[in-house]
């Protein structure tokens, strides 16, 4: 299965729609072709973060944080055996 791919205009325009209609979050979706959901998150993130959550720069940021998060998460598993080893060792020695 292919995924679409749409550009900053075409969520603004879609979250701008929802926004000044008065027809169910659903039924915008549908008259834009694309899933309930996807509208939903995009209006989230809008109101979350403004208009500038599609810009390329925040993107870009977003996927650090996501690498960053993840990588802190494998340290941290390091960490504890590491220090379990060091409690193994210091129990043989006594």
């Amino acid at each position: 299965m292919l995924r679409r791919h749409f550009d900053r205009d075409f969520k603004l325009h879609a979250v701008q729609l929802l926004e000044r209609s008065d027809l169910p979050l659903v039924q915008v979706a549908r008259s834009l072709g694309i899933h309930d959901s996807m509208l939903r998150r995009w209006r989230n993130q809008v109101r979350a973060s403004g208009s500038s959550v599609f810009d390329e720069a925040g993107r870009v940021e977003r996927s650090e944080v996501v690498q960053l998060r993840r990588k802190n998460r494998h340290l941290e598993r390091e960490l504890e055996m590491v220090k379990k080893t060091l409690g193994s060792l210091e129990r043989l020695e006594q």
